[in-house]
């Protein structure tokens, strides 16, 4: 993880906040925002744990609050409901901050996917790959075999924000498949993220999945929209939702079945 201080802004230091504060370390507003109130909070934390107090979250920092807050089934909070947001393309229905089964299945899956020990329990090692597909302000770019960043700029202009890399990854891995389940046919992409300017400017839904770059509208040369929303409804499955039109179908990674 990027190293976070005054000033950063990002979803690393947004679970952090949620951390902290589960912890009784007041930092006021989970809002991903690394202000005095964060910075102070930290330091305390550094401080009453031996580490250098610098206010700074590094890695030495962050694995030990990680540590400190692992999550398991039984546990309940807004922190069990961050984690929900963070693996909401894994089945893990709605984000209601109690770590039941549906939410261990999740995770378990989450963590076969990523080469971590499926146990369902979300420690340090599983708060860290969370975290990696959630990046901060300057971090790498969301990239796959076949689509870049770029094709899923706002067609007003507006670049993906950094706070929703880690949605547009997921994006990205479900289009990959898509390609494969079409023949490998090329897939254009009509619309990706959206501003609520700009969403609201075209009829999008005030709470579209575009909004956080969890969606894209597109076309694959060859299909029609009704044959490429048939093999997206199968391959999709409950991990999202899946939009036929005239023109394009829809596919988001949004973490529940929806369909129309």
């Amino acid at each position: 993880m990027q190293p976070m201080k005054r000033g950063c802004r990002g979803e690393a230091g947004k679970t952090a906040q949620y951390m902290l504060n589960e912890k009784g370390y007041a930092c006021g507003k989970e809002d991903g925002l690394y202000g005095a109130k964060t910075e102070q909070a930290v330091k305390t934390y550094q401080e009453e744990n031996g580490l250098k107090s610098d206010g700074i979250l590094g890695e030495t920092t962050f694995a030990r609050l990680t540590r400190d807050n692992v999550i398991k089934t039984g546990s309940k909070g807004p922190l069990v409901r961050r984690m929900q947001a963070l693996i909401k393309a894994y089945d893990v229905g709605e984000a209601d901050g109690v770590f039941g089964a549906n939410t261990e299945r999740a995770v378990k899956a989450y963590q076969r996917e990523n080469g971590l020990n499926a146990d369902g329990i979300v420690g340090e090692k599983t708060w860290k790959a969370l975290l990696r597909g959630n990046r901060t302000s300057g971090q790498s770019e969301p990239q796959s075999a076949h689509f870049r960043i770029s094709e899923f700029r706002c067609k007003d202009g507006t670049e993906v924000p950094g706070q929703y890399y880690g949605n547009l990854q997921r994006a990205m891995v479900l289009l990959e498949q898509i390609r494969t389940a079409c023949g490998d046919g090329k897939i254009t992409i009509v619309s990706g993220y959206r501003t609520a300017a700009h969403n609201k400017k075209c009829g999008g839904a005030p709470k579209s999945q575009h909004l956080t770059a969890s969606a894209a509208d597109i076309r694959v040369h060859g299909k029609t929209p009704a044959q490429v929303y048939k093999i997206c409804d199968a391959l999709v499955g409950n991990r999202g939702g899946v939009g036929k039109y005239k023109n394009f179908t829809h596919v988001d990674v949004r973490g529940y079945r929806a369909r129309w």
